[in-house]
């Protein structure tokens, strides 16, 4: 069973589905996809989480059968390396997004958002570490160990993508302005965030501190 924490990092995924996609709604499909950013991005990381999520209990099901000697030994190991195996892939695919998403940002030379997608990219790595050590496990306690910290991993990746995106699904910019994230200050920031976004408006690029999102145009 979840603990809480964990549970709450999964509701906050599933409660930013419906704004992430709101949001994506309001960028017109003809904007290039750089110019869309990070909120594109976001949409695509918000999926790949909640299949990390599904993988995750799948993978923690494979080490522990609900029936004992319901399966031999050798089926139950071919289901955790593919289920490892297929969770590590997620994982992977996270590190890229991030990581093309901190490279954006050092283009574009915003050290803030820089800072924001390398925190995300490295919670993603610290995961694929986790899936990595549990598949290795050579004892059930090893193992448990293990998944243990790949629980903790995860909470700390969902946390640090709610840091990013959390809000700007609410943002109602008019035309013509700028999207942006403004970085929170350290003693706002929430407990296992290591950056933090505010999403709010702006009437020129150059009055946004932290990286801006997409600019609003005329439908």
């Amino acid at each position: 069973m979840m603990d809480s924490k964990r549970l709450m990092a999964w509701l906050t995924v599933a409660a930013l589905s419906t704004t992430l996609v709101a949001a994506q709604k309001r960028i017109p499909d003809s904007r290039k996809a750089s110019n869309e950013e990070p909120f594109r991005s976001f949409s695509m990381l918000d999926t790949k989480l909640t299949l990390l999520a599904q993988q995750q209990e799948a993978l923690n099901a494979a080490f522990n059968p609900v029936q004992v000697g319901s399966r031999s030994e050798a089926a139950n190991s071919e289901r955790r390396t593919t289920t490892s195996s297929n969770m590590n892939s997620t994982a992977a695919e996270i590190v890229l997004v991030a990581g093309g998403l901190e490279r954006l940002y050092r283009s574009r030379h915003r050290p803030f958002g820089v800072q924001m997608f390398r925190a995300l990219r490295s919670r993603a790595e610290e995961v694929q570490r986790g899936v990595s050590a549990v598949a290795t496990a050579q004892t059930r306690s090893d193992a448990e160990s293990a998944a243990k910290r790949l629980d903790e991993g995860m909470v700390s990746l969902v946390v640090q993508f709610q840091a990013a995106s959390g809000g700007y699904g609410a943002t109602r910019c008019s035309t013509g302005a700028w999207t942006c994230c403004e970085p929170k200050r350290s003693k706002d920031l929430l407990q296992s965030e290591q950056v933090a976004c505010m999403w709010g408006c702006v009437r020129t690029a150059q009055t946004c501190t932290g990286f801006l999102g997409p600019r609003i145009r005329r439908p």
